[in-house]
């Protein structure tokens, strides 16, 4: 099933690479002491999301300082600005969904996937409308304008996906790109007729003006799908094996401890503007895996293979080679 939305993902790969291909110089940043790391000063790249959180409290918990690493975060647009900051060397490693890494190394992008960072759950991204709304059912939205961050992205293949469940054609909706924090107003004054939200600005929704859900698109094919990980390029994870070790063994450690909700909850609004923390200890929220499965990430491929995100199989293998 192949559908126009799709048509330009190959170019954008390709303008990744050649924003790679443009960047000769070194990116070692500043000298180790005795920690032995070839990099102490990380760059991350992060959303303004749930997703993030264990970036900041590996951060606010002291795991990165306790393996001799700085690390400032570097809050980004969307994931397709986390690749190619990470291609152009703008960000040493970044948290993205893992849509436009495949799409970009599928378009021939060296990238590398150096970690898993969320998976997704029932009820943590529904296509939701306002509370007047005539749209009942998700074959309503035929016809109807749905924001989403990125059009090309993690949130168009799951609607996609879930509008595919209902029998309306990808084609038949027309797909808006609005930042997750102007959505919840977009929604409200009448310039989308739906949103696909994610936490905590779905929360924020049904708190403020009563959001309604339409569909979850975190169901059937895409039950518990892997949403993002973290990427970085071949250069950063050859030149700093020792530097991206200790900082996976922070966020290792970050992942384990982001099993309690509560200290989730308190990590968000130290980066989610506007997010106040009762909100912020309520919201839905996903899982942060230990470990990155292979066979799961393959999922995600075969799935944007099938709904026309990349024009042919990829395997994941790719991403995972040293």
């Amino acid at each position: 099933m192949k559908t126009y939305r799709w048509a330009s993902a190959t170019a954008t790969g390709l303008l990744f690479a050649v924003v790679l291909a443009g960047c000769g110089g070194s990116h070692r940043g500043s000298p180790s002491g005795t920690t032995g790391l070839e990099k102490t000063d990380l760059k991350v790249g992060i959303l303004p999301i749930p997703d993030a959180a264990t970036v900041y409290i590996a951060k606010s918990k002291g795991y990165f300082a306790a393996e001799g690493l700085n690390v400032t975060p570097v809050v980004l647009a969307n994931g397709s600005e986390t690749v190619s900051r990470v291609v152009s060397g703008g960000v040493d490693i970044a948290y993205s969904a893992y849509v436009p890494i495949i799409q970009a190394a599928s378009a021939g992008v060296r990238v590398r996937v150096v970690g898993s960072g969320y998976q997704g759950r029932t009820n943590l991204y529904p296509i939701v409308t306002r509370p007047d709304s005539p749209i009942h059912d998700a074959r309503q939205l035929a016809g109807k304008k749905i924001g989403l961050i990125n059009t090309k992205g993690f949130p168009a293949l799951l609607t996609d996906a879930a509008l595919a469940g209902v029998g309306v054609a990808a084609s038949a909706v027309h797909l808006v790109e609005i930042p997750y924090p102007n959505m919840p107003a977009a929604l409200q004054n009448g310039s989308i007729d739906a949103a696909f939200m994610t936490e905590p600005y779905l929360s924020q929704s049904r708190r403020t003006f009563g959001a309604r859900v339409v569909i979850d698109t975190m169901s059937g094919p895409t039950a518990d799908l892997p949403v993002g990980g973290y990427v970085s390029s071949p250069r950063f994870v050859d030149g700093n094996p020792k530097t991206l070790a200790a900082f996976n063994r922070a966020i290792s450690k970050a992942q384990a401890a982001a099993t309690d909700r509560a200290l989730v909850g308190r990590t968000l609004p130290m980066y989610v503007h506007g997010l106040s923390p009762a909100v912020a200890q309520s919201i839905t929220l996903g899982t942060f895996p230990a470990s990155l499965d292979p066979a799961r990430l393959q999922r995600v491929a075969d799935l944007m293979t099938r709904f026309g995100a990349i024009p042919k199989h990829f395997d994941v293998q790719q991403l995972l080679r040293s």
